[in-house]
């Protein structure tokens, strides 16, 4: 199994957050137990879970504390006695008989009654804590959740593009390469003279298909605002065959230049960037004939 690849699929985060289904949570665990790297890798995504969970984390409410407290210190009052649940409440004392009267014995409540009466209500309190805090930290998962498959879905989509362009490449010089293999294209060697001595630009054409390609191996980078342009020569005319990029970034890309019905050789100019319709013969830069 390749680990490497295994591990970037996007299944161990989905196994860290509960996102799988049974049967595809017990399979990452067999490969848990099997490969050390994935068993790492799940590690890894556990703490950084723990540390989404520290990062967001809230206190309970510092009510909760401070009505335990009145609750504790008034619990002998009416008052206080009434603030506690009903079930936890002093009775009220019953009516005296006339017929009967009964004696009223003053005395406070046992200790173990009063403790079990704090216990109950800190019990309570905290449970209602509890369930404030359950449901921010639910709250909060399920947003993290929704947050990390919504960034999963736009991570396959952008392999998917990226896959999608590197294929359209990879077809599109194939094309090209093919293209080149056909006997019909002839090569041609531009080289420069004088100032541009050793300039090196390979054109390539095809009198069949009309097709022209273009290799700038050695040509420096024009100046700011200048351009390349290809001339295809025939009859003693330059006809436009296109301008194209110079520098050492294009000395091994294969341009696609204009189609030229006809030529007995070609040359290249500087001009203005964007072209020109007639060649400014004193920026010729290379040129070559067409070998029979």
């Amino acid at each position: 199994m390749d680990v490497q690849r295994y591990i970037s699929s996007g299944i161990l985060e989905s196994y860290v957050f509960g996102l799988l289904p049974d049967a595809e949570q017990n399979e990452v665990e067999t490969i848990v137990a099997q490969y050390p790297q994935v068993k790492a890798a799940v590690q890894e995504l556990q703490l950084d879970r723990e540390r989404f969970v520290q990062l967001y984390a809230m206190a309970p409410p510092a009510g909760i504390k401070d009505r335990l407290l009145d609750i504790i210190r008034d619990e002998e009052t009416p008052e206080g006695n009434a603030r506690l649940p009903e079930e936890l409440r002093t009775p009220a004392p019953a009516a005296t008989s006339r017929e009967t009267p009964v004696k009223r014995i003053n005395g406070r409540k046992s200790s173990a009654e009063k403790v079990w009466k704090y216990i109950a209500a800190a019990i309570i309190l905290l449970f209602l804590g509890s369930v404030v805090l359950n449901f921010f930290f639910f709250s909060r998962s399920t947003d993290y959740k929704s947050r990390y498959q919504s960034l999963v879905a736009a991570k396959e989509k952008l392999d998917a593009q990226k896959e999608s362009q590197s294929l359209t490449a990879h077809q599109e010089l194939q094309k090209e390469l093919d293209m080149l293999k056909d006997p019909a294209f002839k090569w041609i060697k531009l080289e420069g003279f004088g100032p541009t001595a050793g300039q090196v630009v390979t054109v390539c054409w095809n009198p069949v298909s009309r097709a022209v390609f273009l290799i700038a191996q050695a040509l420096p980078m024009p100046p700011a605002g200048k351009q390349y342009q290809l001339w295809a020569i025939h009859n003693k005319k330059l006809v436009d065959a296109g301008v194209f990029q110079g520098g050492a970034q294009e000395a091994q890309k294969i341009q696609q230049m204009k189609p030229a019905e006809a030529a007995e050789g070609f040359a290249i100019t500087l001009e203005n960037e964007g072209g020109s319709t007639q060649p400014t013969m004193e920026q010729l830069q290379l040129s070559a004939k067409i070998r029979k």
